[in-house]
């Protein structure tokens, strides 16, 4: 089964030149916890999360509104083409420990994202397919692991 059967296609997005305050109103107002961050053609160039924002919020000690959200976003991000393998999902998901990815058309324009939990519902719905429940168990243990820079914030 392919991402594109799985994915939210109802993605929200920002730029990076919004301010914090706007990314943190589009998520309370969607219910979601992340949004790809856009340039002018679509394409993702960073992910930014509610725990981003909240602790840029803490560590520069100025209002959501006085940030963008270029200065909180990480700009790593790692995408998926609606036409993989939702295995391959899983698998980019488990090797970079995230827990959403965007979705990407062939011409890297992002079209919807797809998180843990679609990759957990698809095993739910379909539990002989490729991804088992161990399988997917892995992932979210992987995804849970501390990172190694990690431990220098604590």
């Amino acid at each position: 089964m392919n991402i594109d059967k799985i994915m939210n296609k109802q993605v929200h997005t920002c730029r990076p030149d919004d301010s914090l305050n706007t990314a943190a109103q589009l998520m309370w107002e969607r219910d979601i916890g992340c949004v790809p961050v856009l340039d002018f053609g679509g394409k993702a160039i960073g992910m930014i999360t509610d725990r981003d924002i909240c602790m840029s919020a803490y560590i520069t000690g100025l209002p959501l509104a006085a940030q963008t959200v270029s200065q909180a976003m990480s700009k790593s991000v790692h995408c998926i083409r609606a036409s993989q393998s939702i295995d391959a999902a899983e698998a980019l998901m488990r090797s970079k420990q995230v827990r959403r990815l965007p979705v990407t058309d062939e011409a890297g324009k992002v079209v919807g994202i797809v998180s843990l939990n679609d990759l957990a519902l698809a095993a739910g719905k379909e539990p002989t397919r490729a991804l088992k429940p161990d399988q997917l168990t892995a992932t979210l243990a992987s995804i849970c692991q501390p990172r190694a820079n990690s431990a220098a914030r604590a």
